[in-house]
């Protein structure tokens, strides 16, 4: 891939594991994983308990689900171990609707599997996954709702008929993991400036007091303009200047996997700024004076509030009224970025060469 040599690397990994898998999956999962490809009567028969709706497969499909989750492990463990301070992994499947059962187009969570490796393996105590596919990432949610070594923050369009999960402003964890899963429900149609209006609000100031160790990013692009099931109007910019807004929260250390996304003129553009901002070209990302001085939806804003009354009493930092706001200008350029691609996305290396 010839996607400027000088500032990024593409690296070779393994499938995943199945020890590090079981520890996010039961064996009957995997069970079902290598049995694939089947028919929906087979699947139905045999493995009606783990397999979900809208789950498809064809030969080669078992490989990939195990390249998928290697490829974001071995991005994991290079950017813990810091060789790399950033990594991508563009992959299919994704994974962010996955949890015990395999659903929505996701077998194994793959984001979810990388994150338990580095609290298992790299003795992580607080990783942050920020997930803005306009889908709400219930499978990352669901393996992760009552811990506290794991923050989950999920931006998404709230009126989707899919999935039908837990999704509200009131769903902010259980137990030990009371406030530590943030979901913020968006209209249809919610574009930068919404975004850029939550990041500051807040995504920034929770992050800062969370201090994770490193951050992954489940990046579904399907709320980006062009992609007609997402129904939003978030650019390639705006992509860009979310990721590089989250690169100073644990010092550049950074895990990035690709979730949804349809529009292939759109998809290889927006993960392309994505990889540019994280680079430090300014012409992939917004600078302050394109959108301060903008609106969110008024619906973007109550929402926000709504959820930092719910987390005042988890959040400090919501207990006063001031936020931080995170600017772009104060994120260190970070030169080494590295790929791990487990499928040919021969529209994504055409444009990047």
């Amino acid at each position: 891939m010839r996607c400027r040599e000088t500032r990024t690397e593409r690296e070779p990994f393994d499938s995943a594991d199945r020890e590090i898998i079981l520890a996010v999956n039961d064996p009957e999962q995997l069970d079902y994983v290598d049995a694939l490809p089947m028919t929906d009567e087979e699947q139905d028969a045999k493995f009606s308990q783990v397999a979900g709706v809208s789950v498809f497969s064809s030969e080669g499909t078992t490989e990939a689900i195990y390249s998928a989750a290697g490829a974001v492990i071995r991005g994991s463990d290079l950017v813990v171990e810091e060789y790399y301070e950033t990594a991508f992994a563009i992959i299919r499947p994704p994974g962010h609707h996955a949890h015990k059962i395999s659903e929505g187009f996701c077998f194994l969570n793959n984001v979810a599997i990388a994150t338990q490796h580095v609290v298992d393996h790299h003795h992580i105590e607080r990783a942050l996954v920020v997930d803005f596919d306009v889908h709400h990432g219930n499978g990352t949610q669901e393996l992760f709702y009552g811990s506290k070594q794991v923050l989950f923050f999920s931006t998404h369009r709230r009126d989707l008929s899919y999935p039908a999960s837990k999704s509200s402003v009131n769903d902010i964890g259980d137990g030990v993991g009371l406030g530590y899963n943030i979901n913020v429900p968006l209209k249809k149609g919610f574009n930068d400036v919404d975004m850029l209006y939550v990041c500051d609000q807040l995504l920034g100031p929770v992050a800062t007091a969370f201090k994770p160790e490193v951050v992954f990013v489940s990046a579904g692009y399907d709320a980006g303009e062009g992609e007609t099931i997402g129904g939003c109007n978030v650019s390639a910019k705006g992509f860009g200047t979310i990721v590089r807004k989250l690169l100073p929260l644990s010092g550049g250390k950074m895990v990035l996997a690709l979730e949804g996304g349809c529009n292939l003129v759109h998809l290889p553009i927006c993960v392309s700024h994505t990889i540019r901002a994280i680079l430090g070209d300014e012409d992939a990302f917004l600078q302050d004076s394109d959108y301060r001085d903008k609106l969110p939806f008024k619906s973007t804003i109550r929402t926000v509030n709504t959820i930092k009354h719910n987390l005042r009493l988890c959040w400090d930092v919501f207990k006063e009224k001031p936020s931080v706001i995170l600017n772009n200008s104060a994120v260190p350029i970070f030169v080494n970025v590295f790929f791990l691609v487990n499928l040919y996305l021969h529209y994504f290396c055409s444009f990047m060469q």
